[in-house]
């Protein structure tokens, strides 16, 4: 049997700075999608938006598993359960309450591209891509998929200064949504193409180094650090193992939680002249890392 790989077949994404007119979105999702979708709410529509610039005018196969994430899930609909707890002293409204967990958004996009795999929603305050990268993977490797559609999504609410106290975010802050998606599918590892090799959560700064030497590909490896992630301590632990180029694809970018989301897709529009793996690793408060790797 030939020996199967994890192609990233396609990438799609929305990136917007917000400012307190926040912009409609009904239009974008009927002019990416072909058809409006009603009654869905902005965290329903940045999904929508990502996927659908993803997938293009393929078809999936129906098989295929959603695997969607957040740093802070559908704040929208929190919000307007919190205010009928605590403000208004009411029950939640029972469609509010069960849209809390945040993945009819995966019902959605199934719905939209005529999918009937796994379907899965991850919420992780520092991890959140990479975990949603992670259980596609796992799953793919134990063969329960074959195909993955793997996206983050996160929304600003308005106002603006109200949104970033949510997100303890210092005064003024520029704040950013963004759906940014990939399309994964299980290969034979000899075909060319861009392919995810590795998604790792490693116990500390050792481990780190470690995963870096194991993966790395010489002169044609580039290190990018994510948004929560030290870049100073990462680049000396990746010079340890040999990697010092690096690839930065969040300069300039406005805050939202799932940046790493945007990595992948930039790597491979922007990909630097002689570099054929990226290495990418982020950070959370304890000290562990996640870290995954693409490879052409």
């Amino acid at each position: 049997m030939a020996e199967r790989a994890i192609f990233i077949r396609a990438a799609g994404d929305y990136y917007a700075q917000a400012d307190e007119a926040l912009p409609e979105l009904g239009p974008l999702v009927k002019q990416t999608l072909g058809a409006q979708v009603r009654r869905v709410g902005r965290f329903v529509q940045l999904a929508l938006i990502g996927a659908a610039r993803c997938v293009g005018q393929r078809q999936l196969p129906a098989t295929t598993g959603v695997y969607l994430t957040s740093g802070r899930g559908d704040m929208e609909v929190t919000a307007d359960v919190m205010e009928q707890l605590f403000r208004d002293g009411q029950a939640p409204r029972p469609l509010s309450f069960i849209n809390t967990v945040s993945n009819s958004a995966c019902f959605y996009i199934a719905k939209q591209f005529g999918l009937r795999g796994r379907s899965a929603f991850v919420c992780n305050r520092y991890f959140s891509f990479e975990s949603a990268l992670q259980l596609a993977m796992l799953d793919m490797e134990a063969g329960v998929s074959t195909s993955a559609l793997v996206g983050s999504t996160d929304i600003v609410l308005a106002p603006l200064d109200v949104h970033r106290k949510r997100l303890r975010l210092a005064e003024g802050t520029p704040v950013a949504e963004g759906s940014h998606w990939l399309w994964l599918e299980a290969g034979d590892a000899a075909d060319e193409g861009a392919k995810l090799t590795s998604v790792e959560v490693l116990a500390d700064g050792a481990a780190l180094e470690t995963w870096i030497a194991r993966h790395a590909r010489g002169a044609g490896t580039a290190l990018s650090v994510g948004q929560f992630g030290d870049a100073t301590e990462t680049a000396a632990i990746a010079a340890r193992a040999g990697v010092t180029p690096t690839f930065d694809y969040r300069d300039g970018r406005a805050y939202y939680d799932s940046q790493s989301g945007a990595a992948v897709s930039a790597f491979l529009a922007q990909r630097p002249e002689g570099v054929t793996t990226l290495l990418h690793v982020n950070r959370d408060a304890e000290g562990r890392f996640a870290a995954f790797a693409v490879r052409f």
